[in-house]
């Protein structure tokens, strides 16, 4: 009977591979640049020994509740606003307290259930509509 010529398997030198890789992942991490994430800048005061109170006149009340509505205006005076008019009212509010005599505070609350995209939605109108005095409250 005949044999079958057997056939010789070549082999594979796995070992220049494992450089290869190595200097493509070094490559790839000393080349791409990575992103950070800058947050919203806020200026915070430099801490007091005594607190001052505010007069509460200047204060302009907005209010985030879990249907995220917002709520809005001096205190007893709320008014649910939708969040375009969000900067043009406060404008206007900000021309009321300026001709009495004081300066405006616009102190945002938001409940737990209420969403962070629309928290953040209010902030940026408010900074949109030049307001320095910003009370996050809890």
């Amino acid at each position: 009977m005949l044999k079958k010529p057997q056939r010789k398997l070549g082999d594979f030198n796995a070992s220049s591979m494992a450089d290869i890789t190595f200097l493509l992942l070094v490559f790839f991490l000393v080349t791409t640049t990575v992103s950070t994430d800058r947050g919203i800048l806020f200026v915070l005061p430099p801490t007091a020994d005594e607190v001052t109170p505010t007069r509460v006149r200047g204060v302009v009340n907005i209010f985030l509740n879990d249907e995220n509505q917002v709520l809005m205006g001096q205190r007893g005076r709320e008014e649910e606003v939708a969040m375009p008019q969000i900067r043009n009212r406060l404008t206007m509010l900000q021309r009321e307290i300026a001709s009495q005599g004081d300066s405006i505070i616009v102190s945002i609350k938001a409940t737990p259930g209420s969403t962070y995209r629309y928290y953040v939605d209010i902030l940026d109108q408010v900074k949109l509509a030049r307001i320095q005095r910003i009370s996050l409250a809890p």
